[in-house]
């Protein structure tokens, strides 16, 4: 009996810039379209097939760089997308085809898979569109007060997220998050803590144990029905799925080498951004600014720009993430640090210096300084728990003691 085949069309904005396909090896490949690469590979896929020309991985799955397309295969997301297929398990290459109408920034996925063990034809699904990562999300169109879902074939402008039992007040500490981004001089969609009363669509088994969710704009879906491509850092950096954290068999990354790749890829503007929002991870306890919660966006096929902020979250208000049970480390390696505690002036002098940047300290530390100078503004925002939290970090990290406190009135 032969391999089960596949065989997926990939558009970018429309234009076809490859297939994947199964070899006879079992390996799933990305074939480019003979075309597009004639075209210099416009509009853009990925800064990692402009350097290296192929996406591969095992025959037990897809190339990783559209696994990241996926809701996480042990999310929320994926979990409920099988629980309407029967709870039968959907492995990656048919999931991208039942969602590949909505998938994150403007890649489209068509053609046919054949399963390899198949069984009874399943409805289409009712979810039909993916956001990646664990926490149940959807994607959503306002109406009014209310969020309900697209119809078929059409996408939502939201993503409303919902917290689950874990992280009490999630929504609110990750508003207030964003919040004091905006404050700081970052770019950031429009966001909102909305009551799940007001979610259309939703299972009340999903919403009736939480209160309130969290709702943000689509930066990569503008309101004339465009969309927009993006990449995250993982993507860019062709990591697998499991290893968002910086390490991936032989390759390693940090916050240090980051700054030289959106140096690279976007400019010197764009670089002096990134190392003021590595500033702000630091300011605002956020330990889990991982390789997803960095995007890239292709608005022209020159070169990509940094996408909006997003999933910027005070980690340390939970005491499983901060200071009360542990040493709060950072998601990814800063200065050749990882704890918090050990983030001072010489931290600093080394990321400066192996992020390659002139003038990289200063611009880390006005951010530092205006991080500090604007809390005030989003004070009233923060719940009890980010306020304590906060107070403990920025006693206790050095380089955010040698500048002073919290400006809370």
């Amino acid at each position: 009996m032969g391999l089960p085949s596949l065989n997926l069309q990939v558009r970018v904005s429309g234009v076809p810039v490859g297939r994947l396909i199964r070899n006879r090896q079992g390996a799933v490949v990305f074939r480019p379209d003979p075309d597009w690469l004639h075209n210099s590979q416009r509009p853009r896929l990925s800064l990692a097939f402009l350097s290296r020309q192929e996406f591969r991985q095992d025959v037990s799955g897809i190339p990783a760089w559209f696994e990241h397309l996926l809701p996480a295969s042990q999310g929320a997301l994926r979990a409920r997308i099988a629980s309407e297929q029967g709870g039968r398990s959907i492995g990656s290459s048919m999931l991208l085809r039942l969602l590949g109408r909505d998938l994150p920034g403007a890649v489209e996925v068509s053609g046919a898979v054949e399963e390899e063990q198949p069984g009874p034809e399943q409805p289409a699904p009712h979810l039909t569109f993916s956001l990646a990562g664990m926490q149940l999300k959807f994607s959503m169109e306002q109406k009014g007060e209310r969020f309900s879902l697209p119809a078929k074939d059409q996408s939502g402008r939201w993503i409303v997220k919902l917290p689950g039992s874990t992280l009490p007040e999630l929504p609110e500490v990750e508003l207030a998050t964003m919040a004091w981004a905006a404050a700081s001089g970052f770019e950031t969609p429009e966001c909102r803590v909305v009551s799940t009363d007001v979610l259309v669509g939703i299972a009340e088994s999903l919403s009736e144990t939480v209160p309130s969710a969290f709702a943000i704009k689509r930066f990569d879906r503008p309101s004339d029905g465009s969309r927009i491509h993006q990449e995250d850092l993982a993507q860019v950096l062709d990591f697998g799925v499991d290893h968002l954290y910086g390490r991936f068999g032989s390759k390693q990354t940090s916050y240090d080498l980051l700054v030289r790749l959106v140096s690279d890829a976007c400019g010197s503007i764009a670089r002096d951004d990134f190392i003021q929002r590595v500033a702000f991870v630091v300011a605002s306890g956020n330990g889990d600014a991982h390789l997803k919660n960095w995007s890239l966006q292709w608005r022209t096929p020159q070169r990509p720009t940094l996408s909006p902020c997003y999933d910027q979250v005070c980690t340390i208000a939970w005491n499983q993430y901060g200071w009360q049970s542990s040493v709060p480390k950072l998601a990814l390696a800063f200065g050749r640090a990882r704890t918090l505690h050990d983030l001072d002036s010489i931290r600093v002098g080394l990321f400066a210096q192996r992020s390659q940047s002139p003038g990289a300290e200063d611009r880390f530390y006005e951010a530092l300084h205006r991080a500090r100078d604007s809390f005030i503004e989003i004070v009233e925002l923060c719940p009890h728990r980010m306020l304590q939290a906060l107070e403990m970090h920025w006693a206790r990290v050095p380089v955010l003691r040698a500048i002073g406190g919290l400006k809370k009135v």
